[in-house]
């Protein structure tokens, strides 16, 4: 079973004169997000995608495949402006999409060119960092131009990055296996769950490592609307762990073992929280469609798989 999650991002740079007046605003302009990028979703290079801002003086076009800018500059942290958490999936249709912003302030540039820029996950120097994204700073004929900023003038940098996820469900075939040699062959069917809520959506992928378990709970409900989550749920259960990342693979296992004494009972569907969204997923033989049926001379392991990908589509 498998989750999933785009990610876009997007900037916007405005200089400011001494006497605080508005010199350059280039609105909201798309970024890449590099394969290392999505690498850090995997885990073990910082903890936050977006806490620092890079800027450099570099013009080669970004590629998927850089992991520096061209000629780095500075490097500053950010501060949160905003975290969006509630858009109405029913605005885009089957998607639904959430935000954070983050703004970086560079001061004492005296007399800097900057033509590019990146988010960075770790920073120490203008040699020293983990890059995230990477964009060229354009004008308003989305040419590739280059911002001067004189002594005295302040450069703030607002980073936008969207996390995206598709609102329709999602099927496949399950084996469970009996441990005896034989097996159960299941449905199952995927779906959001809690859309729109403030505590499963606010600072999700986009910040965060790898998509770790917040909670799993085994349910007797069948699925519900993608705002809510299925009845009949029991104990709230963390994850055994997650599988090792291998890099380039943007994506991770999550799994739980149930011993012999938890969850002994018809289990429908199964909802399973993490730093990249909450899921719902319901399970049924492909013969009847019945529950799974667990007693207390049996355990249960379900893996769950979540991954996460570029964003293509429009903002």
């Amino acid at each position: 079973m498998q989750a999933n999650m785009g990610m876009a991002g997007e900037f916007r740079c405005v200089v400011k004169r001494a006497d605080g007046s508005t010199k350059i605003d280039t609105g909201y302009q798309k970024n890449l997000i590099l394969n290392q990028g999505l690498d850090f979703f995997g885990g073990g290079n910082g903890s936050d995608m977006m806490a620092y801002c890079i800027i450099g003086s570099g013009n080669s076009q970004p590629i998927y495949t850089q992991n520096k800018l061209d000629t780095a500059l500075a490097g500053i942290n950010g501060s949160d402006v905003s975290t969006k958490y509630d858009y109405d999936a029913a605005r885009d249709g089957s998607l639904y999409k959430t935000n954070r912003v983050r703004k970086y302030s560079f001061t004492g540039l005296n007399n800097v060119n900057v033509s590019e820029l990146g988010l960075a996950s770790i920073y120490s120097n203008a040699t020293t960092y983990f890059l995230c994204t990477r964009a060229l700073i354009k004008d308003s004929n989305g040419n590739p131009t280059t911002i001067t900023v004189l002594s005295g003038e302040q450069l703030d940098i607002y980073y936008k990055l969207w996390a995206v996820y598709d609102t329709t469900d999602k099927t496949g075939t399950l084996n469970l296996l009996d441990g005896v040699g034989g097996s159960v062959a299941y449905n199952w069917k995927l779906r959001l769950a809690y859309v729109t809520d403030m505590t499963a959506y606010k600072n999700v992928g986009f910040v965060l490592g790898p998509p770790t378990s917040r909670y799993c709970t085994f349910n007797t409900g069948d699925l519900a609307n993608i705002t809510s989550i299925p009845s009949g749920s029991g104990s709230n259960y963390t994850l055994d762990g997650l599988a090792s990342y291998v890099s380039g693979s943007y994506k991770r296992v999550n799994s739980k073992v149930l011993t012999t004494d938890q969850e002994n009972k018809s289990i429908r569907t199964l909802t399973l929280a993490t730093t990249m969204g909450v899921y719902q997923i319901r399970l049924g033989a492909v013969a009847d469609d019945s529950p799974i049926v667990k007693n207390n001379t049996q355990t249960l392991a379900i893996p769950v798989e979540v991954s996460w990908s570029r964003y293509e589509g429009a903002l």
